[in-house]
């Protein structure tokens, strides 16, 4: 099927305006970025923030009347700025698969996509199998490799480990391939418990990790290593929380933190835990500590 692409440069004020005509013509996909590339990295919870110039990109079939469409978001939206162009037909599956290729994280951590030959990567791994998918958390970004990096430098051999905010999961793989005695992996979003699991599955643990939605969270044993990869905000909010679930002397380690953000959250986490110590990659940073 062939596709074509038509970008619209807007004001905030109008996005959902324009949205609404582009999805009444059929199209098959919108997005949404800053013109100026103005990245936003955590909105306050229950808002969704846009740019003062916004850019769409929405997809439609090759087949759509655009010079059509063109001139009905100009009657029905003022939209004055628009152009399309045809995309090449491509099997885009093929084009993930370019993209994600088998990544290393410190000495024995590996994961590898189903279309990559596991067996050729070194003797004596630790292999995730894992694929791009809707929840978060492959490895790609930096706080998800500060995580992974740091189970794999500190194997939770014969520990009790939570995953909070879970994600695809990989971090609660991680540790039980590393030897972790039980993992509990939790979020609050559906389509990251429907990830978590189906991850779980595909590398043969489901009887060494359990997965749990927040409202159902019930922890009756305190843990040995919280792991969180999630946002500065609710790290802050869930502080207490976290230092409830670890045992004395147990360990914690969160990402997700930007450099500006990592003064609030050290002064908040060092009320409950000692020897805290900052790890960064690019912008984020991860902080590990023990329990006191």
């Amino acid at each position: 099927m062939g596709l074509t692409q038509l970008t619209i440069e807007t004001t905030k004020e109008k996005v959902d305006l324009v949205s609404e005509v582009l999805i009444g013509f059929g199209s098959l996909s919108i997005t949404l970025s800053d013109t100026n590339d103005d990245a936003i990295y955590e909105p306050p919870v229950g808002e969704t923030p846009l740019w003062e110039s916004t850019t769409i990109n929405a997809i439609f079939e090759s087949c759509a009347d655009m010079k059509y469409i063109q001139e009905m978001l100009l009657q029905l939206c003022s939209v004055e700025q628009s152009e399309y162009k045809v995309l090449i037909d491509k099997v885009w599956e093929d084009e993930c698969k370019i993209d994600f290729k088998a990544m290393q994280f410190g000495e024995l951590l590996w994961v590898c996509p189903s279309w990559e030959d596991s067996s050729l990567l070194p003797k004596d791994t630790v292999i995730i199998d894992m694929d791009p998918g809707l929840a978060f958390g492959t490895g790609t970004h930096e706080t998800t490799s500060l995580c992974l990096e740091y189970l794999d430098k500190n194997p939770p051999k014969g520990l009790s480990v939570i995953d909070y905010g879970s994600g695809t999961g990989i971090l609660a793989i991680a540790a039980a391939k590393l030897g972790a005695s039980h993992v509990v992996a939790v979020d609050n979003d559906r389509q990251a418990i429907i990830a978590t699991t189906s991850n779980i599955l595909k590398n043969n643990l489901k009887h060494s990790i359990d997965v749990v939605h927040v409202d159902e969270e019930s922890m009756s044993e305190k843990v040995d290593l919280l792991i969180a990869n999630i946002l500065a905000n609710p790290l802050v909010e869930l502080c207490t929380h976290f230092s409830d679930l670890i045992k004395l002397g147990g360990k914690l380690t969160i990402s997700g933190i930007l450099e500006e953000q990592l003064e609030t959250v050290i002064e908040t986490y060092n009320g409950h835990f000692k020897d805290l110590v900052v790890t960064k990659k690019g912008i984020w940073c991860r902080v590990d500590g023990v329990k006191s």
